[in-house]
C-alpha cells in the first residue's frame, strides 16, 4: 500500500500559514503590502479585538476583475513574478503567492473588489473553499475582510500574547508601512475609534509628527548622499528621543521595511557617546539601490534581505551618520526632564547643537594644548556662564539671566578628555617616546604572544613591545594611562582578533577619559572651573559624556519662580 500521497491544498496552506500568519499583525502587513502593490493612494485599516474578530483593509488601487478574484486564493498565483528571472529583479513587497491562502486557511475571508469601468464583484471563503460570491457595490479598488483568525486552529490561540502586545505589534506594523511609503495616506481604527494617520504628502517631517508626535519632528539632522550604487537618504532624531529598543531604527529598502543588523549597528555607532548604555536612536534610513543587488526572497515574511556588499555599506555609513549629526546650527532647545513629579522641571541641553568646529583640548596641560588647532567658532556652544558655588563636591552652579544651571564636573572633564584622545588614537603617525628604561607590562605570556602577533599594527600606532616590556609608547599617551591603554587593546585583541581602529579609538578614548577625569567630590578652584569651562567650550559636543549623561542641566526662570508660587 502507498505510504506517499500529495497533501491536500487546504493542509498544505495551513502549513505555510505558520510561517506567514503568526499573529493578527502578520495579517495586516500582509493585507496592506497588497494594497500598495496595486498602486493604492488611500489605504484604511479596520481592527477589532486585537484582529481575532475582524481585520478590515480597504484601499483605492487597480482592483481585481471576477476571474482574478477566483485566482487570488490559490497558493502560489501572482501577478508579480511570472519566469525566473524575474526573481533578480523584484521591485514589489509580495510575490510569493503565498499570503492570501494561508490567511484564508486559518480565517473566514471575504474580498470586494471593482476595477475602473466594470462592475464589482465579491468571493467567500472557509477552510480555504469558495462559499459565496456575487456583485458588490463598492468603489474602485479592494475590501479584504479577515473575521474570526484562527477559528480552526485553536491550538494558535496560546501562542497569543495578550491583548496590550498584540495591539502593540499591529500599531508597530502601521507604523513601519506608513514610514516606508510617504506618498500613501494611511489611516489605523482599532476598535471603531481612529487611532493614527498619515497625510500621504511625501513629507517626511509631517510623516514623523504623524507617527511619533510633533516634538520629535523637530530639530531633525538629515543625510542625503550615496554609497557606491546605493543612494541614502536618512533623517535622525534628537538623541533626546531614544528607545529602550532597537526597533526603532527603520531602515527601508526601495521603500520595503527590513532588519538588518549591520546597518542598524552602523546607525548606533554613529550615535557613539550621545546616548546613554542600552538605549538606540530613532531614526529612519531609507535606500536605494538596484533590485538586482537586494536579495528579499530569503523568508516568506519578507522582512529580512540580502544586501550586496553589506559590511562596506555599514562601515562606510557611520562616519557619514556622525558627521551628520555633528553639523548644522540650531537654537539651542531646552527638551524638559521629569526631577520631581508635580513638583518641578528641569531643562536638559538639546544635544544637537552641535557646532562643526574640530577643535578638541586636555585639561591641565599646556604640551596638549599646543597640538590643537583652533577655529572660528560661528556660535557660542555654551551660554555665558557666572560661576556662584559648588553642589556637593560635585556640581558646580552657574547661572545668568535665563535660569540656574548645574554641571556635573565629572561628565564635563570626561567630554574633554575623549574628543582629545578620540582624535589621537586615530592618528597613525609614528610619533612616540623610547624609554630609557622599558616598562615592565603585568600580562600573561600568551597576551605578550598576542601582541606580538599584531606588532606591525601596534607599530603603526605607536607601540613597541620586547620581552614583556614596553619600549615605545605614542607621545600622547601618559605615564599613568598605559596599562588602561594596553589592557583595551587586549581586549580587542581577544575579541575580535585584530585591531579595528575605529572600535580601539572609542574604546580607548572612554576608558582613558574616565579613568583620568576630575573625581567627584573634589574641590576645584576657580582657575581649574573657568579652565573647565572653557575647554568645554571647544568640544564638538559639550552636552553629553562620553556614556551620553548630561554634562549640564538647566532650571529656568521661570521654573524656579513657579516652585516659589510666584507663577501659579
Amino acid at each position: 500500500m502507498p505510504q506517499i500521497a500529495l497533501m491536500e491544498m487546504a493542509l498544505a496552506n495551513m502549513i505555510a500559514a505558520g510561517e506567514v500568519v503568526e499573529r493578527p499583525a502578520s495579517v495586516v502587513k500582509e493585507l496592506v503590502e497588497n494594497a500598495i502593490d496595486a498602486g493604492a493612494s488611500k489605504i484604511t485599516i479596520e481592527v477589532n479585538n486585537f484582529g481575532l474578530e475582524s481585520i478590515i483593509v480597504t484601499d483605492n488601487g487597480k482592483g481585481m476583475d471576477k476571474s482574478d478574484l477566483h485566482l487570488a486564493f490559490l497558493r502560489h498565483a501572482t501577478s508579480k513574478v511570472f519566469k525566473k528571472d524575474d526573481l533578480n529583479h523584484i521591485q514589489t513587497l509580495g510575490f510569493r503567492g503565498e499570503a492570501l491562502p494561508a490567511i484564508a486557511s486559518v480565517a473566514k475571508l471575504e474580498i470586494h473588489s471593482r476595477m475602473k469601468d466594470q462592475d464589482g464583484n465579491f468571493v467567500a471563503l472557509e477552510q480555504s473553499k469558495l462559499v459565496n460570491e456575487g456583485t458588490s457595490v463598492i468603489n474602485v479598488g479592494t475590501k479584504v475582510i479577515v473575521k474570526e483568525l484562527f477559528y480552526n486552529t485553536p491550538a494558535r490561540f496560546k501562542y497569543l500574547r495578550s491583548e496590550s502586545a498584540e495591539k502593540n505589534a499591529i500599531i508597530e506594523i502601521f507604523d513601519k508601512l506608513a514610514l516606508s511609503n510617504p506618498s500613501i495616506q494611511f489611516k489605523l481604527v482599532l476598535d471603531g475609534k481612529e487611532f493614527k494617520s498619515s497625510l500621504g504628502n511625501d513629507s517626511i517631517q509631517a510623516l514623523i509628527t504623524h507617527i511619533y508626535g510633533k516634538g520629535v519632528s523637530e530639530g531633525l539632522k538629515e543625510l542625503h548622499t550615496s554609497i557606491g550604487k546605493i543612494k541614502v537618504d536618512a533623517y535622525f532624531a534628537d538623541p533626546k528621543f531614544a528607545r529602550s529598543k532597537r526597533s526603532d531604527i527603520n531602515i527601508f529598502i526601495n521603500n520595503r521595511y527590513v532588519k538588518n543588523y549591520s546597518i542598524s549597528q552602523s546607525v548606533i555607532d554613529g550615535y557613539n557617546t550621545l546616548l546613554m548604555t542600552n538605549k538606540y536612536p530613532l531614526s529612519l534610513i531609507y535606500l536605494t539601490i538596484d533590485p538586482s543587488l537586494v536579495d528579499v526572497n530569503v523568508h516568506p515574511q519578507k522582512m529580512e534581505v540580502k544586501l550586496a556588499n553589506e559590511l562596506m555599506f555599514s562601515y562606510a555609513l557611520t562616519p557619514l551618520v556622525k558627521e551628520a549629526l555633528e553639523t548644522g546650527k540650531l537654537p539651542i532647545r531646552e527638551p524638559l526632564v521629569e526631577v520631581k513629579k508635580e513638583v518641578f522641571k528641569t531643562k536638559d541641553f538639546d544635544l544637537f547643537e552641535l557646532a562643526k568646529s574640530e577643535i578638541i583640548t586636555e585639561p591641565n596641560s599646556e604640551q596638549l594644548r599646543e597640538d590643537i588647532v583652533k577655529e572660528e567658532i560661528l556660535e557660542p556652544k555654551l551660554p555665558q556662564l557666572e560661576y556662584i558655588g559648588t553642589f556637593s563636591g560635585t556640581y558646580l552652579i552657574f547661572q545668568n539671566q535665563h535660569g540656574l544651571y548645574l554641571m556635573d564636573q565629572h561628565a564635563a572633564a570626561e567630554r574633554i578628555r575623549y574628543e582629545y584622545y578620540e582624535s589621537k588614537v586615530g592618528e597613525l603617525a609614528s610619533n612616540f617616546y623610547q624609554l630609557m628604561i622599558p616598562r615592565e607590562l603585568s600580562i600573561t605570556e600568551s597576551d605578550f604572544n598576542l601582541l606580538k602577533q599584531n606588532s606591525k599594527s601596534l607599530k603603526d600606532l605607536g607601540f613597541y613591545f620586547k620581552d614583556l616590556k614596553l619600549t615605545h609608547h605614542p607621545t600622547w599617551l601618559r605615564d599613568k594611562e598605559i596599562d588602561i591603554a594596553i589592557s583595551a587593546i587586549l581586549e580587542q585583541l581577544q575579541d575580535e582578533k585584530q585591531i579595528n581602529l575605529k572600535n580601539l579609538r572609542n574604546h580607548l578614548a572612554k576608558d582613558i577619559a574616565c579613568k583620568g577625569a576630575i573625581k567627584a567630590n573634589h574641590q576645584l578652584s576657580l582657575i581649574e572651573i573657568n579652565k573647565l569651562i572653557e575647554d568645554l567650550r571647544l568640544c564638538k559636543n559639550p552636552y553629553t559624556c562620553p556614556h551620553g549623561r548630561p554634562v549640564l542641566i538647566k532650571l529656568s526662570q521661570y521654573d524656579i519662580e513657579k516652585m516659589f508660587k510666584r507663577i501659579v
